[in-house]
């Protein structure tokens, strides 16, 4: 049981209107999909998914050259392998198994795993409507990317003000606040909105004995970026 073949299938899906105008500003190509398709030599099929523009790793000629005619049990972890690709194999070793991928790595921790509406940094008003937008659509948590040329406060009053109490708020500063002293008063203002429930980098990822003085000093968890430096 070897993998015959790979395809990377790129595909434009466009962005809605209401985040196209925003998203123009710098992640313009992030409407921009690469499909990736590998067929096992028994007719099993995987698929995986990645934005060449932005995941971590892109699914190279090298990759796919290394790839092939490899038994997809063989790659598992091979991480080099980018991400689409890596994913693809996954599935297809999953299907030959005849057992769910979690079965390839142990035992299930969960029956569902919450997955969040996302949006850029927006005036308050269109955070507003996608929030509305998102739980129109059934999602039950919203990622807000938190710029300092905005008032954070204004936007989440504005999100609060549009959803229901159960719409969560996921607030990512990407490290934007850069200490405790500049973030901890803007932080507590924020808390006093039940839909918030997380931080997400409040402020430099390194900076170890200010994330604990934060957290001290919040009632919401703090999450931090995967890849970055490890506590």
């Amino acid at each position: 049981m070897n993998i015959c073949r790979i395809e990377r299938i790129p595909v434009d899906v466009g962005f809605k209107p209401s985040p196209e105008t925003h998203m123009a500003r710098e992640l313009w190509n992030w409407c921009i999909s690469e499909v990736v398709r590998v067929t096992l030599d028994n007719g099993i099929v995987g698929y995986g998914e990645t934005l060449p523009h932005y995941t971590w790793g892109r699914v190279t000629d090298a990759a796919v050259e290394k790839a092939a005619g490899r038994n997809p049990f063989e790659l598992l972890w091979d991480d080099s392998l980018g991400a689409g690709l890596q994913m693809a194999i996954w599935d297809a070793a999953g299907k030959a198994a005849e057992v769910p991928c979690y079965r390839l790595i142990g035992d299930k921790v969960r029956d569902d795993c919450p997955i969040s509406w996302w949006a850029i940094d927006m005036p308050p008003e269109d955070w507003a409507a996608e929030a509305l937008d998102a739980v129109e659509a059934g999602y039950t948590c919203f990622k807000l990317k938190a710029r300092p040329w905005w008032d954070i406060e204004a936007q989440v009053k504005a999100v609060c003000d549009s959803a229901p109490s159960w719409f969560k708020l996921d607030v990512d500063f990407n490290a934007l606040l850069l200490d405790p002293g500049h973030a901890t008063p803007v932080l507590q203002k924020l808390e006093r909105y039940s839909n918030v429930v997380i931080f997400e980098t409040p402020i430099w990822q390194h900076d170890i004995e200010g994330s604990r003085q934060v957290r001290a000093k919040s009632s919401r968890p703090i999450s931090m970026h995967f890849g970055s430096r490890h506590f």
